[in-house]
């Protein structure tokens, strides 16, 4: 699958050839609600992440050949599209910002009476003439979620609005699934407005442990199957889950290449919380270039592998139809 085109970062648009190793899911700046799902049992000071925390692991990223960060901090949870400006800069590492709604609890009030047309307006413009008054365009819708339950009818005109602003602009909608549940509910209200699967990317599908039927029949549906909690390797309490293993992580992304079904998966490491920095003995985002690639090899994963899921797939879900 080609992945020429252009691919819109918050400093402009670029060549999506040629490409280089890229964290398709993370966080530089944030602040969620701890008071809301899922983050209950959060501390609130764990919840923000200022861009002081997270250049010098981006910069890191960047050292150890980390070429693109896709960073998908919904509306209304700390989004600084300034502060991306000034990562991309001062660390050379190319961002992508997404236009992003998080699932319902955390829908900003800005879009409480807004419509699916609405909404997608609100979309389209932040893909063709940037968030605000700022310029600064984003190159990706999403993250856009739900979470256990059903889709609500709120996180649906979210979704139907968000195939519509896809369509027109051409970019890719990437989702938030809680553990993976209503990933194909997702794909069904997405392709009813008229999106190409291709153009649908299904997050956290490796919260637990790897569900391959699920994943199968999400590629078999055409749209993108993403690992995105890379590095994740302990009992996170407000999930109630424990998080697979990079180990666990590579195993599965083994089977899908003996499976030859790789072509339509990519790879993130949802990096955005304190946890997360080396400093308070996280992975930070130097995992995705360094010790992510080292345990997939050693477990068997072929360096084409990674190459595809982590430059090329990334490239062609990137680049603007």
């Amino acid at each position: 699958m080609s992945s020429k085109g252009i691919i819109r970062t918050v400093l402009g648009d670029i060549p999506a050839e040629p490409w280089g190793i890229t964290n398709a899911h993370a966080h530089l700046v944030g602040k969620a609600d701890a008071t809301k799902p899922p983050f209950d049992s959060t501390d609130q000071a764990e919840l923000v992440m200022t861009l002081n925390d997270s250049l010098p692991e981006l910069q890191e990223f960047g050292d150890a050949g980390g070429f693109c960060l896709v960073d998908l901090t919904p509306m209304g949870l700390g989004r600084d599209p300034e502060a991306l400006v000034r990562a991309s800069e001062e660390t050379g590492v190319h961002v992508v910002m997404g236009t992003g709604i998080y699932h319902d609890a955390h829908h900003p009030d800005a879009i409480a009476d807004l419509d699916d047309v609405a909404i997608a307006e609100l979309l389209v413009k932040e893909v063709t003439e940037g968030v605000g008054d700022t310029g600064i365009r984003a190159g990706i819708i999403g993250e856009q979620g739900t979470y256990t339950g059903p889709m609500t009818d709120r996180e649906a005109v979210v979704f139907r609005a968000s195939a519509m602003a896809a369509v027109e602009t051409g970019v890719a909608v990437t989702t938030h699934t809680h553990l993976g549940l209503n990933a194909l509910d997702q794909i069904d209200v997405l392709t009813s407005q008229g999106l190409d699967p291709d153009r649908i990317v299904i997050g956290h599908l490796d919260d637990g442990e790897p569900d391959l039927d699920l994943i199968r029949e999400i590629i078999n549906r055409g749209a993108w199957a993403q690992f995105d909690t890379i590095g994740y390797e302990y009992y996170t309490e407000r999930l109630q889950v424990q998080m697979a293993t990079d180990v666990v992580r590579a195993g599965k992304l083994r089977q899908l290449a003996e499976e030859e079904l790789t072509d339509h998966v990519i790879l993130g490491s949802d990096f955005g919380m304190q946890r997360h920095l080396q400093s308070r003995g996280g992975p930070g985002l130097v995992v995705m270039a360094e010790g992510f690639w080292t345990t997939a090899i050693d477990e068997g994963v072929p360096t084409e592998v990674l190459d595809q899921c982590m430059i090329a797939n990334a490239a062609t879900v990137l680049a603007m139809a």
